[in-house]
């Protein structure tokens, strides 16, 4: 397709009604990139909304503001996953989003900045820490608890109705191409989802989702193949903590995969990515994240 003119694609008739089409419609829904493409190459707007704003470039966003555009809103939330760009672009701050730099200015003039800050997704409990660690400790909670009651199923969860569940493991990580994987963090996996999809004595069956959060493709890979029995019940899905942004589950189980000796945790520095895994859930949080692989520990201490 690269160096094909779009409008080439179609007989003279079908561009001609498509165009028509568009210019006679109110609103038009496209990529930021595709409102200078093809039928919309020469169409103008006057006004421009742009979706996951946080996760387009400056470049990205400024092609459809050229296009005729008097006033424009921007919806986003720059906390969470920026921009997709080559670690070079990055080096040169290229991954800062015009939402970003817009909505974090301290020059105002003409613009007008507001956050929603009430979320109707998350327990209380579970709302507390990205709120003080990420949103300045203005996210608040819209639902009553009672409204994200946990469900009773062979997962025993902390008294004292603590929905979050933190468990080191740790199984050495292993490279796998570019991508990593931890064989020991699946396994426990497995048995977690067992768990939360079996109905506790007596209970007649289980209803909740599940979601398998992880920042890895090749252990997306490997959690299907080991949960592949388990997400047969149409409860369990796995998924990249990217792929999953704008989604949610009653509970989710996050596989963190990195576990060596150097300390090193990759995606995980990026506190923007750590907050769309943590905020994903409705009604209770599983983690599972490495430790120092016990030899290298043993041999650090002396022990």
């Amino acid at each position: 397709m690269a160096g094909i003119e779009l409008n080439t694609l179609h007989s003279r008739a079908e561009t001609t009604k498509a165009k028509r089409r568009v210019k006679t419609a109110k609103i038009v829904f496209s990529t930021c990139i595709g409102s200078s493409l093809g039928l919309l190459r020469n169409e103008m707007f006057d006004i421009v909304i742009i979706d996951e704003a946080s996760q387009q470039t400056e470049g990205c966003a400024l092609v459809p503001f050229v296009k005729g555009c008097q006033r424009a809103v921007l919806v986003g939330d720059h906390v969470q996953l920026r921009p997709t760009v080559r670690p070079e672009v990055v080096a040169l701050g290229g991954d800062c989003s015009l939402f970003k730099r817009l909505f974090t200015s301290s020059r105002g003039e003409g613009l007008g900045r507001l956050m929603l800050d009430t979320q109707y997704r998350m327990h209380s409990s579970l709302c507390d820490f990205p709120s003080t660690e990420f949103y300045r400790e203005r996210l608040v909670t819209g639902l009553r608890d009672s409204e994200r009651g946990l469900e009773k199923t062979g997962f025993s969860w902390p008294k004292g109705d603590k929905r979050r569940v933190w468990v080191e493991f740790a199984d050495r990580e292993e490279v796998k191409g570019k991508s990593k994987v931890n064989k020991g963090q699946a396994g426990v996996c497995l048995g977690v989802c067992t768990l939360l999809t079996t109905a506790a004595y007596g209970e007649k069956g289980v209803s909740q989702t599940v979601a398998v959060s992880t920042p890895y493709a090749k252990q997306v890979d490997l959690l299907k193949r080991v949960l592949g029995q388990v997400m047969g019940s149409g409860l369990v899905e796995v998924s990249s903590v990217d792929a999953f942004q704008g989604r949610e589950a009653d509970v989710v189980v996050f596989v963190t995969v990195r576990c060596n000796e150097k300390r090193e945790i990759g995606f995980l520095t990026d506190m923007r990515r750590l907050n769309v895994a943590l905020t994903r859930t409705r009604r209770g949080l599983f983690a599972r994240a490495g430790a120092i692989p016990s030899q290298v520990q043993a041999r650090q201490t002396g022990k």
